[in-house]
């Protein structure tokens, strides 16, 4: 029996389960050497395992503390939670008529028609080759848990003023 419940994956058997209990006892006790992280760090053996144990998405598979620490200035993914969408920035000039792919409404290439913010014209650009509008940036910003619910991300005070 417990030979099958030892062959999941993150389970101990009895005596593997008791060693490393007799192991845990005898760090916190000082008489066995502390843990080393993958950075070389000696870990602390009286931090407690729900702090010591990264969660399973960020599991290394050997000890460490790094999923604790916070991350340095460029190591991370995510965009500032001050960097925002520049609105309103158009990619260059307007095209002088219609590209295949465009947008039929206002002859823009960042978009389709039934993306496309301007009011419906009556005849669109695909068909009149006229008020064709600049292509918009397109950014891609990878912001974190706050940067995406902030609601006064983008926000400027001078605009208030005017």
């Amino acid at each position: 029996m417990a030979t099958s419940s030892s062959s999941a994956v993150g389970k101990l058997s009895r005596e593997e389960f008791r060693r490393q209990k007799d192991l845990d006892a005898a760090r916190k006790a000082g008489t066995a050497p502390a843990a080393l992280d993958e950075e070389g760090k000696a870990i602390n053996p009286h931090i407690p395992q729900y702090i010591s144990q990264a969660p399973w998405y960020l599991d290394s598979g050997m000890p460490t503390l790094s999923h604790q620490r916070k991350p340095k200035a460029g190591e991370s993914s995510t965009t500032g939670i001050d960097s925002w969408y520049d609105r309103g920035k158009t990619a260059g000039p307007a095209a002088t008529k219609y590209r295949k792919g465009a947008c039929e409404n206002c002859g823009a290439m960042t978009h389709k028609k039934q993306d496309c913010l301007e009011r419906p014209r009556k005849k669109g650009a695909k068909y009149t080759n006229k008020d064709i509008a600049a292509d918009e940036v397109v950014q891609d910003l990878q912001m974190g848990y706050d940067a995406k619910r902030d609601r006064w991300n983008g926000y400027d005070p001078t605009e208030h003023k005017k």
